[in-house]
């Protein structure tokens, strides 16, 4: 009658050598009539197959130590944003669906009062950030669409506007660029004064969704 178990070896028997499980095998029980008057069933215990480790060593099974992280700790600086929503128009804008509109010829003009404890003229940097698009006009040329960028009088740009079609076209546009631009005089009120100086129809456009004053240490 065969053993109703499978013996296996112990590691310290073959301290060389290791041992991979492999699917379960049942273990076909044969027994004799004569002792067996009802069906037997015993447990039985996985096979394994048992390989050479001859060419790896156990510190090639072993993790190295972590690397250790690079770090630093600097000291922190404080940067100060007045953010300005533009809400004119019911349309356009994201994510707020709402947007300013300058059409070709008109112009508009937006300030930014600073606090009291901001204005420390000569220790602080401060940019204007235009979030802008052109209108979903596709049939009018980009080349076409200009504008004179105005800040506390002096002119930061006149010229083309780095800025494509407004798309998807008739709802809130997903492709709004933002244009940044130094105030080289800062003040506690600071003004922004935009024109479309573009050569297209009257009733093409330039939106513009929000605008930002962001005030940081030089």
């Amino acid at each position: 009658m065969f053993s109703p178990y499978t013996r296996f070896p112990f590691v310290s028997e073959y301290p060389d050598r290791m041992y991979v499980q492999k699917s379960p095998a049942y273990i076909e029980q044969v027994y004799s009539q004569d002792y067996m008057s009802s069906p037997q069933f015993y447990p039985t215990q996985d096979s394994y197959e048992m390989y050479e480790n001859s060419n790896n060593s156990y510190s090639d099974f072993t993790f190295r130590p972590d690397v250790p992280p690079e770090l630093s700790n600097n000291p922190v600086t404080a940067n100060i944003v007045l953010f300005k929503e533009l809400s004119a128009y019911p349309n356009y804008g994201n994510p707020s669906r709402n947007a300013d509109i300058l059409y070709t010829g008109t112009r508009g003009t937006w300030t930014f009062e600073s606090p009291a404890f901001l204005f420390v003229p000569g220790n602080l940097r401060a940019r204007i950030i235009i979030r802008a698009v052109l209108d979903d006009h596709i049939n009018v040329p980009v080349n076409r669409y200009s504008a004179r960028i105005t800040i506390n009088g002096n002119v930061v740009h006149n010229g083309r506007v780095p800025l494509q079609h407004g798309s998807p076209a008739g709802s809130m546009f997903t492709n709004w660029r933002e244009l940044t631009f130094n105030i080289r005089n800062q003040r506690r009120v600071n003004s922004v004064t935009i024109e479309n100086t573009s050569s297209t129809g009257p009733n093409d456009w330039i939106g513009f969704d929000w605008m930002e004053l962001r005030v940081g240490p030089r």
